[in-house]
């Protein structure tokens, strides 16, 4: 298996990726939104040219400080819970710390995510803006907001903001 930066080509793959993966094309919308944006990056996992596994950053903001948000991560059904989406998750996040970043941010499993060192975002102050229950009846935690800090002396103080194509 192959981890590598998302190319252009790789576009369609990546977000019929999504849509198996969730059952439906929130998550494509998502990445369609966003992958072209400013500050935007995203990872395929692949093997012997099948792209099957991808992971979206994009920017998102705490008060004034611009950092990533880590999702969608989706990996076809078929081959989920073989470490693809950990690979994901870990070449993204060195990508985002190669870059510079001082933090990323997600909605989440805290059980999942904490051995990427991510921790609930309310140990820094940090209210989740999307906690408590969305529309379509789906329930968001207190605790499902996380975040990894990776700049020394990050201002990460106000108001959390994703891009307006997460809800």
């Amino acid at each position: 298996m192959i981890v590598r930066l998302e190319e252009v080509a790789d576009r369609a793959a990546a977000t019929a990726i999504e849509r198996a993966a969730f059952g439906g094309s929130d998550e494509a919308r998502i990445v369609e939104a966003v992958r072209d944006l400013a500050g935007s990056f995203a990872f395929v996992a692949e093997d012997d040219g099948e792209i099957f596994g991808h992971v979206q950053m994009s920017r998102a903001w705490v008060g004034d400080t611009e950092v990533l948000a880590l999702g969608p991560i989706g990996v076809t059904p078929d081959r989920q819970r073989r470490g693809i989406g950990s690979a994901l998750v870990r070449a993204a996040l060195a990508e985002a710390e190669h870059r510079g970043e001082v933090a990323a941010i997600l909605l989440g499993d805290p059980a999942y995510y904490g051995r990427f060192g991510f921790q609930p975002a309310a140990v820094h102050g940090l209210a989740n803006p999307f906690a408590g229950v969305r529309g379509d009846g789906f329930r968001v935690d207190d605790e499902d907001f996380q975040i990894v800090v990776m700049g020394p002396g990050a201002r990460l103080e106000g108001e959390v903001r994703w891009h307006p194509a997460f809800g």
